[in-house]
């Protein structure tokens, strides 16, 4: 499996984002707890974290969530397989795009317009101008962003980072995207873990869901008592 992010993702290769973009904007307002996005990145980031297919792919500055994510990952009864946690060097990718920036970008730098037009411009047909992926820094636009320690590549053409020459150059020392196997068999022990250093779906997600999610997680294969 490659580092595609769901919008290029086989269920999704058919979706216009623009459409769900708009969609997302005009229906979520009412919806919004706290307050409303600023601007179109705000809108962009908000979409992400509630799983509504983007360019945008999830990174975290906080190795054992990104363990938790991989631990905890859905798999088929029975089809049990390996894990990976990703890890990536931010400033080395963007320094590839020659973006003249040192690090990741923030969302109000003029070289992020390239990769998000506003929809006036994308229902106008301005295209995403960028082929590589650039790593950008989010504000705290939601409390989960906030909680997961939060950073995204948002994606240009390139569907797949793997498979794009700045990494199939890399090799060696030279490297600095790294794939980190989790075996299947020591999921359960790295779940239980993670609880014990309070890394667990009421840190991840803290919410009513996050809650929910914790205690489901903790009785699903709690033992049944036994009688005497």
């Amino acid at each position: 499996m490659g580092l595609s992010p769901k919008l290029y993702r086989k269920p999704y290769r058919g979706a216009d984002e623009n459409e769900i973009r708009l969609e997302f904007q005009s229906h979520a307002i009412q919806l919004i707890p706290g307050r409303a996005p600023a601007d179109k990145w705000d809108w962009y980031f908000l979409m992400q974290h509630h799983n509504v297919p983007t360019r945008l792919l999830d990174w975290t500055e906080n190795s054992l969530v990104a363990l938790f994510f991989a631990v905890h990952e859905e798999q088929e009864p029975g089809k049990e397989c390996d894990s990976a946690v990703w890890a990536i060097d931010p400033w080395w990718l963007n320094k590839k795009l020659r973006l003249g920036v040192t690090g990741p970008i923030l969302p109000e730098y003029e070289e992020s317009s390239q990769h998000l037009p506003g929809l006036e411009d994308a229902f106008d047909g301005k295209e995403v101008g960028r082929q590589l992926p650039v790593a950008i820094e989010p504000p705290h636009v939601d409390r989960r962003v906030a909680a997961q320690s939060s950073r995204f590549l948002v994606f240009g053409k390139t569907q797949d980072l793997t498979r794009s020459r700045a990494v199939k150059g890399e090799k060696g020392k030279g490297a600095r995207v790294a794939r980190i196997r989790i075996p299947s068999s020591q999921r359960p022990s790295l779940v239980r873990e993670l609880a014990d250093c309070g890394i667990d779906f009421s840190a991840i997600y803290p919410d009513l869901e996050g809650l929910a999610l914790n205690i489901i997680s903790r009785w699903k294969e709690y033992p049944s008592p036994t009688r005497k």
